[in-house]
């Protein structure tokens, strides 16, 4: 059945299921779904929870990148409503107590955008200790002479690479670093010890980790638990040469405090591709800082990660609907 568009909005049959999807995704998502006779409704590019709300009655899934709230309040005004997918891996936008008490699965795509995750890791990483962004900025207003002073790197040969956080993207990133000739080092809050011996990574307290390092790499959720996990404490513990690479959630580091890291030297740099509040506010001390590589959350946005993640969410949505086990189910 052909799917439909609040664009061209039109009245929805009740007898099959409806899937609201509230950002865009990959086509192949949405053709999976509409192959296996589901209503879709795609809210416009730039839609808040009030748009949303206008619809959520007729859904019987959810597939949602992240851009708004699922709240209790949502979840409880759509009694239809089986079903979140999270097209991603952070589920820090719903509220995962709610779903569990109203009985709303919640699945994910933690598979798919592992390498993309990695290799963004390792490309900010770069372009930190490289001045990749800084330097492009020069050479586009003629300040071709600033290669012989500030814009001068380091090599990673050599390094000491800290990555706190073990699980898929991590590992993933240990894998790919291996080839910089570093000295790898890892914190989690539980040993991976088959991974020690096949990566030839070594396991250390956070505290150590950030002392040793000379590039710090975050891949830890967004939880309550590393909520400022790196806050000013933990910044004071790091060499002043270090830079700090955050792919993973903006709330694992105390942004105020970092910013007064870079901004009086206690730190070398930052690459950051998640914020506390995002989009970052313009007048955020971060986007006139020159030591600093800036991205707005692009870490999972490759064409082939999009794919992966648009066909996983939509195959677990319909095996929900389908009364199937999903794969990666949360709640």
């Amino acid at each position: 059945m052909a799917g439909h568009s609040l664009l061209n909005p039109i009245c929805l049959s009740l007898s099959v299921p409806t899937v609201v999807i509230t950002e865009p995704i990959d086509l192949a998502g949405v053709d999976l779904l509409k192959t296996n006779d589901v209503e879709v409704i795609s809210l416009p590019p730039g839609s808040r929870e009030d748009d949303l709300q206008t619809v959520i009655a007729r859904a019987d899934a959810l597939i949602t990148r992240g851009g708004m709230k699922v709240t209790r309040e949502l979840m409880a005004s759509s009694p239809r409503l089986r079903a979140i997918g999270v097209h991603g891996i952070g589920c820090d936008h719903v509220d995962l107590t709610a779903a569990r008490e109203l009985g709303k699965t919640v699945l994910n795509t933690p598979d798919a955008l592992t390498v993309t995750v990695a290799e963004m890791a390792v490309a900010m990483l770069l372009a930190a200790t490289r001045r990749v962004a800084a330097a492009d900025r020069a050479v586009r207003v003629g300040e071709w002479s600033r290669k012989y002073r500030d814009l001068v790197g380091v090599e990673l040969a050599g390094k000491i690479v800290g990555l706190v956080g073990m699980g898929r993207i991590g590992a993933e990133t240990a894998r790919r670093l291996r080839s910089f000739d570093v000295t790898l080092l890892y914190w989690s809050r539980t040993r991976h010890s088959q991974l020690e011996a096949e990566l030839g990574i070594a396991y250390s307290e956070l505290t150590d980790l950030l002392a040793r390092s000379d590039v710090v790499s975050l891949h830890v959720p967004g939880t309550k638990e590393t909520h400022h996990l790196i806050g000013e404490a933990e910044l004071a513990t790091m060499k002043p040469t270090a830079i700090l690479v955050n792919t993973a959630r903006g709330r694992v580091v105390d942004e105020v405090a970092l910013v007064e890291a870079l901004r009086h030297g206690r730190i070398a740099g930052a690459a950051l591709d998640v914020f506390e509040t995002e989009p970052l506010p313009r007048d955020s001390p971060l986007t006139s800082m020159e030591n600093v590589v800036l991205a707005p959350h692009l870490s999972a946005s490759s064409k082939e990660a999009m794919q992966r993640m648009a066909k996983q969410v939509a195959q677990g949505i319909l095996d929900v609907i389908s009364g199937k086990e999903p794969a990666n189910r949360v709640v």
